[in-house]
């Protein structure tokens, strides 16, 4: 089962180093289904949490849950690992619903970020 976490973790990173790489090269982020671009999402006020881009936020929460995953001897590490899984999986979940009813757009990435933390969440969880 560990090795799920790890592939999560890593496909997690990688969308968020995509996503950060492109901000920083000033490129669009482009939808893989359709070619449209992410960036209606991804440049609103909701793509920051405390002024910090949430794709930088996720790229060291899954930095984090790998190096949780490899320490997981230690209680108080699978419980900061399941406190922060809880909160990646809630916020996840709550920035979805802004897509849906306040931004009324969709970012792919950003969905497949949620599923990855939902699914995380599920897993850590157990530990």
């Amino acid at each position: 089962m560990i090795i799920l976490a790890l592939i999560l973790s890593i496909m997690g990173i990688a969308i968020t180093l995509y996503i950060s790489l492109a901000h920083l090269l000033n490129k669009k982020v482009v939808c893989p289904l359709d070619g449209k671009s992410c960036n209606i999402v991804l440049e609103s006020k909701y793509s920051k949490t405390l002024g910090i881009k949430n794709e930088f936020i996720g790229l060291i929460y899954y930095i984090a849950i790998i190096t949780a995953l490899f320490m997981a001897s230690s209680n108080a590490i699978i419980l900061t690992a399941k406190i922060a899984s809880g909160i990646a999986a809630a916020y996840s979940i709550i920035l979805f619903g802004i897509q849906i009813k306040i931004i009324k757009s969709y970012c792919f990435w950003c969905i497949s970020t949620a599923i990855i933390n939902i699914l995380l969440f599920i897993y850590v969880i157990r530990l």
